[in-house]
């Protein structure tokens, strides 16, 4: 699948073409619509450069709607929601002699996700069959609570699978294995962990074509004893949903907004103690909270650049409203450890929440 927040581009070339044009049909389910929902044309720039480039990834963002999150936890090879996947065809044109013709490359046919390329990438970049890096993860893990709220949900990911392809899990203290083979084609998603592995963990690896390993995740339980974990989930590089679990200590703050105005006492002679002459309005105030992570491998310096890189960032923690919330990475740099390095590593970072306190919405 092609990845829409870095620019995908059409290339438009014909030496005898003075100019061109794309159609571009956008959906989300069913069949491609009988309309193009944008139209595009240039002119070349010289005669003796006569290549046209359309990049189409700012058009397709608008056609995202992302409304889902990971709050299944006993749950495999079920389709993704519709609402963050993007089918697109283009229609490429030259314009000759004066008159659009209908180019017999036309393209498309694919899919986009919200997801971006590394520079090093290069352009047109497209992204892995799984959709979350491969490393080790952690996920809080409670015993009495585990599926009860989605504090105790080690998440999910998602991989575009082929007929025949297989997920394998084994369990990270037994040795036991479950596979489970596609029956059917798409972009699909499954548990993190394997259900009755939940206390232990699980080994993940993708089975190209149900035996040979392409890729491979580490999914570890970890309790909690003293502090109350915070899950964060984020659209990651690959724009699918990702979920991160900060385990210790969080504090959390207010940042009070307001405007000020001075002003004469309605009457004289004035009683000091009635009125001051300094007084606030549009009274309002954001929050903010840091949150650590524990101790974690040297992967997560990745993980946590992944997350400070997304667009779309929301936030559970169960001592506070018990719901998902909105959020913006307030840290704006990360010093990414090692364990040759630094010994030990866990990170602390900083969020804002991403609304006033006051309702202010009109």
């Amino acid at each position: 699948m092609n990845l829409s927040r870095s620019p995908y581009i059409i290339e438009v070339d014909d030496v005898t073409q003075t100019g061109s044009k794309i159609e571009l049909f956008l959906w989300n389910t069913g069949s491609q619509p009988a309309s193009p929902q944008y139209t595009l044309d240039k002119l070349i720039p010289a005669s003796n450069n006569t290549k046209t480039y359309y990049n189409i990834s700012p058009y397709v963002r608008e056609y995202y709607n992302f409304t889902t999150w990971q709050n299944i936890y006993n749950t495999y090879d079920i389709d993704i929601s519709t609402d963050y996947k993007v089918n697109y065809w283009v229609n490429v044109y030259n314009q000759i002699g004066g008159v659009y013709v209908l180019n017999v490359l036309e393209s498309g046919g694919n899919s986009f996700i919200d997801g971006y390329n590394y520079y090093t990438d290069g352009y047109n970049a497209v992204s892995s069959t799984v959709l979350l890096s491969e490393g080790t993860y952690f996920y809080n893990y409670d015993a009495g609570a585990f599926g009860t709220s989605v504090i105790n949900m080690a998440g999910t990911f998602d991989i575009d699978l082929t007929i025949g392809d297989a997920i394998r899990y084994t369990n990270l203290s037994t040795g036991a294995a479950t596979v489970i083979t596609a029956t059917t084609a798409g972009l699909k998603t499954f548990s993190r962990v394997y259900f009755p592995y939940i206390d232990a963990g699980n080994k993940v690896e993708y089975l190209g074509g149900g035996t040979a390993v392409r890729w491979t995740g580490n999914f570890i339980a970890q309790c909690e004893p003293k502090y109350s974990p915070v899950a964060v989930d984020f659209l990651n590089r690959f724009g699918s949903w990702s979920r991160i679990f900060f385990q210790k200590a969080n504090r959390r703050s207010i940042n009070i907004k307001t405007n000020e105005y001075k002003f004469n006492p309605s009457t004289l002679p004035f009683n000091p103690t009635d009125e001051g002459q300094i007084k606030d309005f549009n009274i309002n105030a954001t929050e903010s909270i840091t949150l650590n992570t524990g101790w974690v491998n040297d992967l997560y310096g990745e993980y946590i650049q992944e997350m400070m890189l997304s667009e779309k960032i929301t936030m559970f923690d169960p001592d506070y409203l018990n719901q998902y919330v909105p959020v913006r990475t307030k840290s704006k740099s990360l010093k990414k450890q090692t364990g040759l390095n630094d010994g030990t590593i866990n990170y602390t970072l900083d969020f804002d929440f991403a609304y006033d306190l006051i309702n202010t919405v009109v």
